[in-house]
């Protein structure tokens, strides 16, 4: 197991929502134009977006970027007249970098941890799902953890939304939700 932590900056974590939902499916070119307002907003900030998972439905998303500090991010989008639940500092800890599952639909599960969650209770859980992983032909990519320990975002590749349910439900571990989500990131 292996932890990557953005090097330079730390990571800052946008949740959205629509409504009404964005017009599905959502397509790389579609997603652009929704997010042209913020682009010269986050540029200024000297901000780098760096992927965001947006949910087939168009209901919600999440962006993760790289910038000193979440508030340069609130700003951006309350600039660009964005609407935002939440916007945090985070770490990501990755299997493989995000890149990687550029052409798959990705599953994401959103996690409350009452106690906070550590690096070796997760390093534990993990290993204890290790099975079930195997039996529900899940993948486990990466996650995106608050600070704090009390939040995350995991994202897995996984054939549907509800093999990712039946996993923390074997594993008797409790979820928020659960999403397919297709992954955009910039063009370079």
């Amino acid at each position: 197991m292996k932890f990557a932590i953005a090097p330079a900056l730390t990571c800052q974590f946008a949740e959205v929502t629509f409504s009404p939902p964005l017009t599905a499916p959502v397509t790389d070119e579609a997603w652009m134009q929704t997010t042209q307002s913020l682009e010269g907003c986050i540029a200024a900030r000297h901000i780098q977006w760096l992927y965001s998972l947006v949910s087939v439905q168009g209901d919600r998303s999440i962006c993760v970027y790289a910038a000193p500090y979440a508030d340069a991010v609130r700003e951006a989008y309350r600039e660009a007249g964005m609407s935002f639940q939440q916007i945090y500092p985070a770490e990501q800890w990755f299997d493989q970098e995000p890149k990687s599952y550029q052409d798959n639909f990705l599953i994401v599960a959103e996690v409350r941890y009452d106690p906070p969650l550590t690096k070796s209770m997760y390093e534990s859980q993990k290993q204890q799902a290790a099975g079930c992983f195997h039996e529900l032909n899940i993948q486990y990519a990466w996650s995106v953890l608050t600070l704090d320990g009390t939040r995350s975002h995991c994202v897995f590749s996984a054939a549907c939304a509800e093999d990712v349910r039946s996993l923390y439900r074997k594993l008797n571990a409790p979820f928020d939700l659960v999403w397919k989500a297709i992954l955009i990131q910039p063009q370079i």
